[in-house]
């Protein structure tokens, strides 16, 4: 998702309300680590340390091959395959638990849970996942996020929300179909690293970040088209 939202205030405001307005929107879009807006203006990814104590011991605890190492190169294509030729817009690939959490623009308030290795069983993909072109996946994508902040509801939100809201619309540009195989392909690298390895990933068209956590405390949520180069220079 594009990350360069400009801060406009209502040229009717006056200077204080104006002043006012533009430090709600900085707030807004700076506070959250990935907040409604996205990674905040200007950064290609953001890291987060977390519990110590799993980067003090990440060197006794050697990786062990998970039900999905044994299976990772068709459950990535697969995963890769609903990325670019279903209704599915978001995706979470657990590397220790073996699982596959999906969500849809068919059910976008649900998401559903799949074992990786029933996920690449013939059959299985054709029963649980709808067939969509991926252009009409964006297009759908940008509809209800209009229908949701221009409806009804609209009168809910507050003045720089809705500043905020119409411009991400204007600017949203969507990831381009044939960026996903080099993300998910950069996935199986990750997970290969020497010590410090990929647990779990996420990959969210919608928003345009992929989000990668470590067997150490690292997390790190990256933007999209710069995902690769980012894997790039940060692996052996």
């Amino acid at each position: 998702m594009n990350n360069k939202l400009k801060l406009v205030a209502n040229p009717v405001d006056s200077p204080s309300n104006m002043e006012a307005a533009n430090e709600k929107n900085l707030r807004v879009i700076h506070e959250a680590i990935v907040g409604a807006f996205g990674l905040p203006p200007g950064k290609l990814f953001v890291s987060i340390k977390g519990d110590p104590t799993l980067r003090e011991t990440a060197a006794l605890r050697p990786r062990q091959e998970s039900r999905i190492d044994l299976e990772a190169g068709n459950v990535l294509q697969t995963c890769e395959w609903l990325l670019r030729k279903t209704g599915c817009y978001s995706i979470y690939i657990g590397f220790n638990s073996s699982e596959v959490r999906t969500e849809s623009v068919f059910n976008p308030f649900n998401y559903e849970i799949h074992d990786a290795v029933a996920l690449i069983q013939p059959g299985y993909v054709e029963r649980h996942f709808v067939r969509l072109p991926y252009q009409k996946k964006m297009k759908a994508i940008r509809r209800v996020r209009s229908m949701m902040q221009t409806g009804a509801l609209r009168e809910y939100l507050p003045t720089h929300w809705r500043t905020l809201m119409d411009r991400q619309r204007e600017e949203w540009i969507p990831p381009e179909k044939e960026a996903i195989k080099l993300i998910v392909q950069s996935l199986n690298r990750l997970r290969s690293i020497e010590g410090y390895y990929l647990r779990n990933a996420a990959i969210s068209l919608s928003q345009g970040i992929v989000r990668a956590s470590f067997n150490c405390d690292g997390t790190y949520i990256v933007t999209e088209n710069y995902f690769p180069r980012f894997v790039e220079e940060n692996t052996p």
